[in-house]
């Protein structure tokens, strides 16, 4: 079954080590790194000595379980799938870089073509069209959003009927999904009957999100975690993601953590990470708690 997994994100501005620390702690095996354009996270990069990074991860009994690489241009997605290989990573996350029709035509085949070769999967998660800047967590934007790129039902469906290859997947953002007034689990039994769902995370957004308005900003970093009285029902989305067959990654994750001291980013998590496992502790089968 799927794996219960954590995002290193929430800790922004802390050191990789105190992080990956931390997340061990909490009982976590497995952590996703970032290597995106800031302020999102980026806690390891290209040029960074991957042994030094796997003996930390290492010492506190942790392997990494992806890369994610938003905000980046295709040759530094290039670098980081490259980078992900050197780390024993086996998949690579980010979103739709460029308006749709550009994405797939020549920015992506590329990347698809060199994750082949490195054995390294593409998941692209489906993303809002508001562009991307560094007070993206402010809001707004939203009347310069893109026609076309990968944020609906639909264009999920249209990007693996695009590019149908087996290194070419999805990374489901629920939150997302919930913006755009889809439903999460239709997505999640689509891409896991095709073999398509490579990455999950868990995670929330805030009740008072305005639609067309909020554009990115999802709510503080407390609200975006899963609790008690959220938005989504995790509960719910866990159990679809066992009853499909999902057996991926499922990964703790919110932003808004900017600021935070590492007190306040250990007992968020902390309170966040009880509500999950929780919830998996009754789901009807047995899933892996990682």
């Amino acid at each position: 079954m799927f794996r219960y997994t954590a995002e290193i994100l929430p800790y922004h501005d802390m050191e990789f080590e105190d992080a990956v620390r931390d997340l061990a702690d909490m009982g976590f095996s497995e952590v996703n790194l970032w290597s995106s354009a800031a302020p999102l996270g980026h806690h390891v990069n290209p040029g960074d000595d991957p042994k030094a990074i796997l003996k930390i991860l290492d010492k506190h009994k942790m392997t990494p379980c992806g890369l994610t690489v938003y905000g980046k241009n295709q040759e530094e997605i290039l670098e980081r799938v490259e980078f992900a290989k050197e780390l024993g990573i086996d998949t690579v996350i980010f979103d739709c870089e460029a308006n749709y029709p550009d994405f797939v035509g020549s920015f992506l085949p590329p990347i698809v073509e060199a994750g082949a070769k490195a054995g390294v999967r593409i998941a692209v998660e489906n993303h809002l069209t508001v562009p991307f800047s560094k007070d993206f967590e402010s809001g707004g934007n939203e009347d310069k959003r893109w026609e076309e790129g990968v944020d609906t039902f639909g264009q999920i469906k249209r990007l693996v009927r695009d590019i149908d290859d087996p290194y070419l997947g999805v990374c489901l953002a629920p939150p997302h999904m919930w913006v755009m007034e889809e439903t999460i689990s239709e997505v999640i039994a689509f891409l896991t009957e095709r073999k398509r769902l490579y990455y999950y995370y868990i995670w929330d957004i805030d009740r008072s999100y305005q639609h067309g308005v909020d554009g990115l900003n999802f709510g503080p970093g407390e609200h975006q975690l899963p609790r008690p009285g959220g938005t989504l029902n995790h509960r719910f989305l866990l159990d679809e993601l066992r009853r499909s067959g999902y057996e991926g990654a499922a990964s703790l994750k919110c932003h808004g953590t900017h600021g935070w001291t590492m007190e306040k980013i250990s007992n968020e998590l902390r309170a966040a990470d009880s509500y999950v496992r929780n919830a998996l502790g009754s789901l009807s089968d047995h899933t892996s708690l990682q």
